[in-house]
């Protein structure tokens, strides 16, 4: 297998993420022995496909992930959904018995050709016998697969045969193989609507984020930018930071213009299907169908810089948008407890440039949208392709070698629960790992099921740990605040290490009650 993980290699994938086993042997030993490949580890094949796919979300390049057969292979589900949703570039490489030994009772066998077939941009099942000049274009097309026409998972199967350790297999070197995909050339401007919003997800390179800055200013439209899209690290006075709160105060648009992937406020995309638009335009270098609200009108399948747009500008529209933003934010500002939107509040005051931030599913992404606004940071991360709490703290630790760069990360309780034995890959890593322990599940405190008397057992799953034994069982560092003084005293320190921050999913819950009752349109 040299040849195939030296054409890996040439292609720009250097990143080898490894889990224990017998059978991907060839793969392991054809990585070690390269002088160009990086070997990553861990113990758990679940963990691992979040290891290797935060790395490559942090590098914006494919990375590779190394398993033996069996359920192994399984385990990397999670990973290859969230990859594929999230379109982020991921090689699959799988051990496996040989065809002969397949439906024969062999142990740790099982049927593993397409076992991801929904979730893959492209998969195959490579003989290790085939010349090798056929064995360096599959690497090749692997690779070219992972990233056109629009990035995600590719799964390799390999089936190998003993002996599966050859000692003296002699190492070859290859020349990168050109696969060109289309690019966009600049498209017509079009003309829209005077009245218009602009909507901001995650795109996927910086300088989208400044292109699509450049159409709202050119515009005059309010831009609502998504946490994920990183625009707020980019203040400009086009972006309205408080829409979630002032939206049934605010004036309906004529027209919307959406960059990038979807929007983490439910909220707003609740408003805009009772205040449907005459148009509404997706541009994306992606081509998947964001709209679960049935609004789209229109889908351009392009980068942010092949648009361009002219309209009538009328200042009024985005004067008026800035006045009802203040007004928000002025009553948004009333004295708070110490719950999970004061955190939110003294993360804004960091100077975060050098740092990546990641946000864990759940409460956290929710009260970063809601409340984060911070000056400087190097980019926002999260699982939103499916959303999940599983292997946060695998993608975390992904995430810092791909940037990096030292992560600030902020966790629920029970994400950190889920994903306790990846805090192994967390040590000597540039991480702070915020565990916002709220005793359970906080997320439904926020909805009707609250009332319900058997709340805390159906929903709530309160479980009254703490992590101060796990970081020390990890050998990570440790602090703990209960109080806006002591986050502020740990987060100065600016140490590695797992902060606990206590609250109340209760009180949070009652808190948000009273500022969404403060923000009715009457208020504002």
């Amino acid at each position: 297998m040299t040849a195939f993980i030296d054409q890996l290699v040439q292609q720009g994938v250097t990143d080898f993420f490894l889990a224990p086993g017998s059978r991907s042997s060839p793969l392991a030993v054809a990585v070690s022995r390269h002088p160009k490949a990086r070997l990553h580890r861990h113990f758990d094949e679940r963990g691992l496909g979040f290891y290797a796919m935060g790395c490559a979300l942090g590098k914006e390049s494919p990375t590779a992930v190394i398993t033996t057969s069996g359920t192994a292979v399984g385990n990397l589900l999670p990973a290859v959904m969230e990859a594929h949703h999230s379109s982020i570039p991921l090689l699959l490489l799988t051990a496996d018995r040989p065809p002969e030994l397949r439906n024969a009772s062999e142990n740790q066998t099982s049927d593993q050709i397409k076992i991801f077939q929904n979730f893959v941009r492209f998969q195959f099942d490579l003989d290790p016998a085939m010349p090798e000049k056929a064995i360096r274009s599959k690497a090749a097309q692997a690779v070219f697969h992972s990233l056109y026409p629009h990035p995600g998972p590719v799964h390799i199967n390999c089936p190998f045969r003993d002996p599966l350790y050859l000692p003296n297999e002699i190492q070859t070197a290859g020349k990168p193989i050109v696969l060109e995909a289309a690019t966009y050339s600049k498209l017509p401007p079009q003309t829209l609507p005077e009245k218009g919003i602009i909507l901001i997800g995650r795109l996927p390179k910086r300088s989208d984020i400044h292109a699509a800055l450049a159409v709202a200013k050119e515009l005059q439209w309010p831009v609502f930018a998504s946490i994920l899209s990183s625009a707020r690290t980019f203040p400009t006075p086009e972006q309205i930071h408080h829409f979630d709160y002032l939206l049934e105060a605010a004036p309906k648009p004529d027209c919307i213009l959406h960059f990038g992937e979807r929007l983490t406020s439910k909220r707003l995309m609740e408003w805009l299907a009772k205040n449907p638009p005459s148009s509404y335009l997706h541009i994306s270098s992606h081509p998947h169908w964001n709209d679960p609200s049935n609004l789209i009108t229109g889908k351009i399948h392009a980068s942010v810089d092949a648009v361009s747009f002219r309209t009538n500008s009328n200042p009024a529209w985005l004067q008026t948008w800035q006045e009802l933003d203040h007004a928000t934010g002025k009553i948004l500002s009333i004295p708070r407890p110490f719950t999970e939107t004061a955190m939110m509040k003294i993360l804004s005051t960091l100077d975060l440039r050098n740092w990546g931030v990641f946000l864990g599913a759940s409460m956290p992404i929710r009260e970063a949208e809601w409340f984060l606004f911070p000056a400087k940071a190097k980019g926002f991360f999260s699982h939103r392709g499916v959303s999940g709490i599983d292997g946060n703290i695998a993608s975390i630790a992904g995430l810092s070698k791909g940037l990096e760069s030292p992560i600030l990360a902020i966790v629920g309780d029970l994400g950190t629960l889920h994903d306790l034995n990846s805090l192994a890959l967390l040590e000597n890593l540039p991480v702070i790992l915020i565990v916002s322990n709220n005793d359970g599940c906080g997320i439904f405190s926020h909805l009707a099921v609250a009332s319900d008397p058997q709340f805390d057992k159906l929903w709530g799953f309160s479980h009254g740990y703490t992590f101060q034994e796990a970081a020390k069982l990890f050998r990570l560092g440790y602090a703990f605040a209960n109080s806006e003084e002591t986050l502020k005293k740990a987060l100065q320190e600016g140490k590695p290490c797992i902060l606990e921050v206590a609250t109340s999913r209760i009180e949070n819950a009652e808190f948000h009650k009273t500022l969404r009752s403060l923000c009715s349109p009457a208020t504002v």
